[in-house]
């Protein structure tokens, strides 16, 4: 068996099985994440919004791009080399929503850097109606920025009756490689790290200057409360920077892919080298995209919080089921 048959089996057969599992993992996240976000004792919080963001857009990126990518590699079915408009509607919905994701967890991380600032009025900043209009301005910032998708974008013949959906090559390949290397390689995992560390530094000081004459004082009635509210932003800042993590570590193979990329392309290759490429940009991506499909799962290991009104969901469920009336 030659190198190219071994990769291309590999490969199909790693997109045939592990595709729809990553698919159905990733709609079980998305469906949790929204039914535990949207309750009324966490929508109300702007870093909810902002997962609530994320979860739409990991959901709307893994069956507008991911899925026909699993039917192309593991079931060698691609409308997109077909119909024109399908293709360029399927990388255009990768453009925007995988820039969207991670952007929406950054604005999450500004937040979270706000509500924990010792200043009163930093603080104050962190408001939903701010989420909303933040969620709204970037989306059509990436929905505009991203449109040359709908003209660039082709249908590639790459061999005798193989065609192909994808860029064009040649100066406009260079712009989306360069972008992919400047979002997700740089300013994304920048901006991640220097305001999740920004949170935590925040938080330190918090919890080293708490005042020791609180803890003499008689316990009030609003003491409850507070503790709920305070509780509840220490398990989503714990939720956010675990994500965030995830998201570094996940993605970073695909970065470095685009790097090696643009090294290596004017460089002369074999077949065999091309087939490992290709090899390479399947499985790098498709650790892209697990990322998109655990943040429930990363929620439910790190926050109790989380736990605890999922476990309520479905008691309230078996509640309804048991008590419906005849």
């Amino acid at each position: 068996m030659s190198l190219i048959t071994l990769l291309n089996l590999i490969q199909t057969n790693f997109f045939r099985f592990g595709g729809p599992f990553l698919i159905i993992i990733g709609t079980i996240s998305c469906t949790f994440n929204l039914i535990i976000f949207m309750k009324a004792t966490l929508r109300k919080n702007p870093c909810s919004i902002y997962f609530i963001a994320v979860t739409i857009s990991n959901f709307l990126l893994i069956y507008l791009h991911f899925f026909p990518l699993v039917t192309q590699v593991g079931y060698n079915y691609d409308p997109t080399a077909v119909y024109i408009v399908y293709c360029r509607i399927r990388l255009y919905a990768a453009y925007v929503f995988s820039s969207l994701g991670p952007f929406f967890l950054i604005l999450a991380s500004i937040d979270r850097t706000l509500i924990t600032s010792r200043n009163a009025v930093i603080r104050r900043r962190s408001t939903c109606r701010l989420a909303i209009t933040c969620i709204i301005a970037l989306t059509l910032f990436f929905m505009i920025f991203h449109i040359h998708a709908f003209i660039y974008v082709e249908i590639i013949q790459i061999g005798p009756d193989l065609f192909l959906c994808y860029y064009q090559p040649g100066n406009y390949s260079v712009f989306v490689s360069y972008c992919s290397l400047v979002f997700n390689g740089t300013m994304i995992p920048l901006l991640m790290i220097v305001f999740g560390f920004w949170t935590i530094r925040n938080v330190g000081k918090i919890q080293s200057n708490v005042n020791p004459v609180v803890l003499s004082m008689s316990i009030s009635t609003t003491m409850p409360r507070r503790q709920i509210i305070e509780s509840k932003d220490r398990q989503l800042i714990k939720m956010l920077l675990v994500n965030i993590s995830a998201y570094i570590i996940l993605r970073f193979p695909f970065v470095m892919y685009i790097l090696y990329q643009q090294i290596t392309q004017y460089q002369s290759k074999s077949s065999d080298q091309l087939a490992i490429d290709y090899f390479v940009l399947n499985i790098t991506y498709f650790l892209f995209m697990v990322v998109s499909t655990i943040d429930c799962y990363i929620n439910l290991l790190v926050s109790k919080t989380f736990r605890s009104q999922l476990k309520d969901t479905f008691l309230n469920c078996q509640m309804f089921h048991f008590v419906r009336p005849n």
